[in-house]
């Protein structure tokens, strides 16, 4: 049976019980924004393909990415650590989170020294970046190292920077001015510290300031804000690869980061047929997606039952075989091309900096898309266009059933393999050879 309404009808019996559920936390079945069975059924069927407890799905990729980072409920103060060659709306999560008073510091989502540096000197409490950035230079970032990374930080976190720590060191070098007995003053701090933080009332401080002045109150409070941390979450952008290529949550074996995995569902999910826009998270910590999922209902990005019902019902047994089709695809024509001496960007040629990497974790394609790089792309685009007869298409978004290209200007060109077969795909590589030997002569 599928969902014809947003609003379920109830009996006054059935409505009772969904009321008791709904003030126990559990899923309800009220109005579809916080839930529907469909949906719930659903996102079960997303979480066997990614070995996950749970899944959420979202009205569009970017509903999925955003509710995920608010969810995270960062503070004023709070460092994230952004991956510099990310979607351009992604970049715009990052404008938002400055304003509100977030410090965000960009680093090579695909360097690896550079993102330990930074964890170590800016002590983040959230990294956001793309696994295979949706970029020219298509930079790898090793989750895996990421991964210890943040194990790393997170003991560090508790055992140097957290607050009762940071009070004990802060007034063992005051001891002229507060004396050697601050223990209880220390505990009292801590207390208010603690509750401050849920209600943002600076008046909790009132009996602080009594004790030791105003002046030494927001010098300790300071401290506190500036130094202690509670630990460092990771979200990674899995959009390019999807889970039928590359799972980042696999490489976390049995480590308590907390990972979410957010993906544009629209590219892959739909078996190529263009008609939704769709997007998911999905996490080892259960109760990270309850907490998204929460975020979800007040945000009020969920996935609607219109667009629900439009999802391939086999996509979840079906898409791993199309997924290695496009990579399939993406990775012969990549090196066609290479081979006609173009310049091309894609993170399995030997000439990438991270193929090293790549080859360790999909070796027979981790992506559908890649780049290349030649003069007046755009008469170029053109005609391959022509010369595909009907067989490429030119536009943006990627994952559909044909091959499709995009002028990004600054003679760049972003290509995205269809999952043509064999022999259909032999019709791609033609049209791209006749016009590279025209161009040739």
């Amino acid at each position: 049976m599928t969902r014809e309404k947003i609003t379920t009808h109830h009996t006054p019996k059935s409505w009772e019980k969904e009321i008791k559920k709904y003030v126990a936390g559990e899923p309800v079945d009220i109005y579809a924004r916080f839930s529907y069975p469909e949906l719930q059924s659903r996102e079960q069927k997303f979480a066997e393909m990614t070995g996950t407890p749970d899944t959420a799905l979202f009205n569009a990729g970017m509903a999925a990415i955003h509710t995920s980072v608010e969810a995270e409920n960062l503070k004023p103060g709070d460092v994230v650590l952004c991956g510099r060659d990310v979607y351009s709306q992604t970049k715009e999560i990052y404008n938002s989170l400055q304003k509100r008073g977030i410090k965000i510091v960009m680093v090579d989502s695909g360097d690896m020294e550079e993102i330990a540096e930074k964890i170590k000197t800016e002590k983040p409490r959230l990294i956001i970046l793309e696994d295979v950035a949706n970029a020219t230079t298509m930079q790898v970032n090793d989750i895996k190292k990421l991964i210890e990374l943040a194990e790393k930080a997170n003991e560090r976190y508790k055992t140097e920077l957290n607050p009762e720590y940071l009070l004990d060191e802060y007034f063992s070098k005051r001891q002229e001015k507060h004396g050697k007995e601050t223990k209880n003053l220390e505990n009292k701090i801590l207390e208010q510290f603690a509750e401050f933080k849920k209600s943002n009332n600076p008046f909790i401080f009132r009996s602080i300031i009594k004790d030791i002045g105003i002046k030494e109150t927001v010098r300790v409070v300071k401290h506190l804000f500036r130094n202690s941390r509670e630990k460092l979450s990771l979200i990674v952008d899995n959009t390019l690869a999807s889970p039928s290529l590359y799972n980042p949550l696999k490489e976390l074996g049995d480590s308590d980061v907390e990972m979410v995995v957010v993906e544009s569902a629209t590219k892959h999910y739909q078996k190529g047929h263009d008609k939704i826009t769709m997007g998911i998270a999905y996490s080892n910590n259960d109760n990270k997606i309850k907490a998204i999922k929460k975020k979800r209902a007040e945000i009020g990005s969920y996935l609607q039952p219109i667009t629900e019902r439009q999802i391939p019902d086999d996509i979840t047994s079906a898409m791993p075989e199309i997924m290695k089709r496009h990579a399939s695809n993406a990775l012969e024509l990549a090196k066609f091309l290479s081979g006609f001496g173009l310049d091309v960007s894609h993170p399995n040629l030997k000439e990438h900096k991270n193929s090293e990497l790549v080859k360790e974790i999909a070796p027979e394609g981790l992506v559908t898309i890649f780049y290349i790089n030649m003069p007046d792309s755009s008469a170029f685009l053109k005609r391959v266009y022509e010369a595909g007869k009907g067989k490429i298409g030119v536009g943006g978004s990627f994952g559909h059933k044909e091959t499709w290209l995009l002028n990004l200007g600054e003679n760049t060109i972003r290509i995205a393999a269809g999952s043509e077969s064999k022999e259909e795909f032999k019709e791609v590589l033609n049209a791209f050879e006749e016009v590279i030997k025209e161009l040739k002569k």
